[in-house]
């Protein structure tokens, strides 16, 4: 799963930096300074919270993307007290769900379970996993309640590794070819080695919180273990981690009595820590070789962060507020590896406006600074390289926009300019035995652009009196983001983010009855493949129709057809600095033509 908010983590693999990512308003990001999305099963989420950029500070984020708090469902909030889901399609693919939940007087409880195996739409890319979360919710007295949070996964699945553009856009389904010399093969290819990627997560945490009468107080706590076996390339090696992590949050929040009804404040800080014991083995045709380094990992953050909204009127608000971020990353060396510490640290304000025009539309402006430290995956790039000397990364990020609804139209729009210094580039760079991604510092580069969102429910009284809903929605992204005079590469557009993104959708409802939606993506021009701006990927059009019926009450029948038209196209690019001098095989095709579909009941 791939995730970026304007520009956040661009590129980086599959620990995604760039995004403070909370479950029930507890950290799940890492020590290390990454966030494995594979730790959330999307049918265990209640909803989902986006603050972009500046308004993650609300969680103690200054990253550059913001954060994202995951709700989970309670025995409070659940829809039924079980509920089943079981879904086939295209690929072998079969995914099951269930999930039971309950309250008794102070103490509820929830939990589900999900099991998903499927073959694969390209060669050698297989999925078997196993996700489970539950929360068990206690009420202690009028003013306390706490909440414990068990998730335990086994997410197993093969890499197909990437292709060439030519053989991506013509054979999609088919796997990495070998990487050779003449006659001599220098890397078997993903499917002779078993390239793959396995991760164990078993994580306990806890929010309690206490209703002090003028304020409110937050305490979190948790402890996570993290089991990964990942074979890839040659050069790289088998990787084995074996990581435990602890940490702790607190948020203090009250209401500012001497101003207008909206005034808030809130301080809150958040510390984790995390060991990591870090290995490579040699890949022998996908089996363990010899051990190859070894090496401690060790890592720890520490956040402090406070904001105050100051109603200045009934309709005019200011905020203020700001973060302290410190982190540690140590690499102690125990085989063939390099010891390595770093240490960085900054200081991050925040003000901002929102106006309220009416009862109904607002207008937001914010100017913040935005820190991001490197991650332990940048800095040894799972240990195929001693310890790298990577600055933080720095910005300043300037935000205007207007959210709001008149009548049956409603929107979100907003402009930003983030301006970057040693931002966190990925190169895919070619060695003796294949391709292995390293992180670099750029010098000053910019991300700009525009967030459009717009829902508009056309004949919504005549519509509503049949018990029926019509809605077109459209979320479209211009992404201007280039190097500023940089001595290589000019003024040249970053790789890896197509410049203009554009999803829409037409919906219909008929209540408790069945519902139809088709969904358009549209990438005019691909990503740049490099950042010489030498190769491109193709834009392309997607086309995707869901529907839903109910057979009885609580009994529902659902199906899918992803890329109708089974168009070719390329879904992620491993960026390189000259696409014209190495012709990499750095593409990774999507998937095409599926059919998917499936009964969710609930008692």
């Amino acid at each position: 799963s791939r995730i970026s908010i304007r520009g956040s983590g661009l590129n980086s693999s599959f620990e995604r930096r760039g995004l403070t990512v909370l479950r029930d308003g507890v950290p799940i990001s890492r020590a290390s300074g990454t966030t494995e999305f594979q730790e959330v099963d999307p049918l265990t989420i209640r909803y989902m919270e986006v603050f972009k950029g500046a308004n993650g500070l609300r969680y103690g984020a200054a990253s550059l993307g913001g954060a994202v708090n995951i709700v989970s469902p309670t025995g409070r909030t659940a829809r039924a007290p079980v509920a089943l889901r079981a879904e086939v399609g295209s690929f072998s693919t079969f995914r099951g769900n269930t999930s039971l939940s309950g309250n008794s007087g102070d103490v509820d409880y929830w939990g589900g379970i999900t099991g998903l195996t499927s073959d694969g739409y390209r060669e050698h890319s297989e999925v078997r996993s196993i996700y489970g979360h539950g929360n068990l919710g206690w009420r202690v007295s009028d003013n306390i309640e706490t909440r414990f949070y068990v998730t335990a996964l086994s997410d197993n699945f093969e890499l197909a590794g990437s292709l060439r553009l030519a053989d991506a856009l013509a054979n999609p389904r088919a796997a990495g070819r070998p990487v050779t010399a003449g006659p001599v093969v220098l890397d078997p290819g993903p499917v002779a080695d078993d390239w793959d990627r396995n991760l164990d997560v078993y994580r306990l945490s806890n929010l309690t919180l206490i209703d002090l009468g003028s304020a409110d107080l937050e305490f979190g706590a948790w402890y996570a273990r993290r089991n990964l076996d990942h074979a890839i390339t040659r050069f790289a090696g088998i990787i084995v981690q074996g990581e435990d992590e602890v940490g702790v949050s607190t948020r203090l929040s009250g209401n500012l009595p001497f101003l207008a009804d909206q005034s808030r404040w809130q301080v809150g800080a958040i510390y984790a820590y995390s060991s990591n014991d870090a290995k490579t083995f040699v890949n022998n045709s996908g089996a363990r070789g010899a051990l190859r380094t070894q090496s401690d990992q060790d890592s720890d953050t520490l956040t402090l962060y406070g904001q105050a909204d100051f109603g200045l009127t009934d309709a005019v608000t200011l905020i203020a507020g700001g973060q302290y971020a410190r982190a540690t990353r140590d690499v102690t060396a125990i085989l063939n590896a390099v010891t390595g510490r770093g240490e960085y640290d900054q200081f991050n304000p925040r003000i901002g406006l929102l106006v309220d025009a009416a009862e109904d539309i607002q207008f937001f402006g914010n100017i913040s600074r935005s820190f991001e430290a490197p991650s332990l995956a940048d800095l040894t790039s799972g240990g195929a390289f001693p310890f790298a000397p990577l600055d933080p990364q720095r910005a300043t990020v300037f935000e205007i926009g207007t959210r709001g609804q008149a009548g049956i139209v409603s929107w979100d729009i907003a402009l930003y300019r983030a301006e970057l210094e040693n931002e966190f580039l990925d190169l895919a760079v070619p060695g003796a035995r294949g391709l292995v991604t390293v992180t670099t510092n750029g010098d000053r580069t910019i991300h700009q652009g525009l967030e459009f969102g717009l829902d508009v429910r056309p004949f919504k009284a005549a519509l509503e009196k049949n018990g029926q809903a019509l809605r077109l929605s459209a979320a479209y992204t211009f992404n201007d983001f280039s190097f500023d005079g940089d001595a290589v590469y000019g003024d040249n557009q970053l790789a890896g983010v197509p410049r203009h993104v554009l999803i829409a959708e037409a919906r219909f409802d008929q209540v408790e009855k069945f519902y139809l939606s088709t969904t358009l993506r549209w990438i005019p021009d691909g990503p740049w493949a490099d950042y010489a701006n030498t190769e491109r990927a193709p834009g392309y059009e997607t086309v995707q129709i869901t529907a839903g019926v109910t057979l009885t009450e609580g009994i529902e029948l659902f199906g899918s057809v992803e890329n109708l038209f089974d168009t070719a196209f390329i879904s992620n690019v491993t960026t390189n600095a000259n696409q014209r001098r190495t012709n990499e095989a750095i593409y990774t095709p999507g998937q095409g033509r599926a059919f998917f579909g499936g009964l969710r009941a609930r008692f």
